[in-house]
């Protein structure tokens, strides 16, 4: 009986474009994938600076890492501390009720960037002459 081989190889692309009918997704296929930061040692051995190389790859991946991660604490940060406020209020008619919206710092940022997901919602009734209490 023949052993087989238990790996698995990944395929290492890079693509540009969005397919569309008129013109595919372009790919090119790598030989080994690019540098994930700068800690990759190809970033240090770079010495024929261009476009697309390793170099400046490595300190791009490393760029949206790192503002990836500063936004994920921005959003779990502001969900941990908005969770009972009333960030978003609306009225039986589906419509914004801003006066009774929680007008603290930190729901009114939330609400200026539109993060819906951020802080909670209430229900409210609105009449002609204002808000019912």
């Amino acid at each position: 009986m023949t052993s087989t081989s238990k790996e698995v190889a990944l395929r290492h692309v890079v693509r540009f474009n969005r397919p569309t009918m008129r013109s595919p997704r372009a790919e090119i296929a790598l030989i080994v994938p690019l540098p994930k930061n700068t800690l990759d040692p190809r970033w240090r051995a770079c010495r024929n600076h261009h476009t697309a190389c390793d170099c400046r790859e490595a300190e791009l991946a490393e760029e949206i890492a790192e503002l990836r991660s500063e936004r994920d604490l921005l959003i779990r940060v502001l969900r941990e501390e908005l969770a009972e406020h009333a960030t978003w209020a609306y009225t039986t008619g589906n419509e914004r009720d801003p006066v009774a919206e929680c007008k603290c710092t930190g729901c009114v940022i939330a609400r200026r960037l539109d993060l819906y997901s951020i802080g909670g919602s209430i229900g409210t009734q609105w009449s002609e002459r204002g808000p019912s209490r």
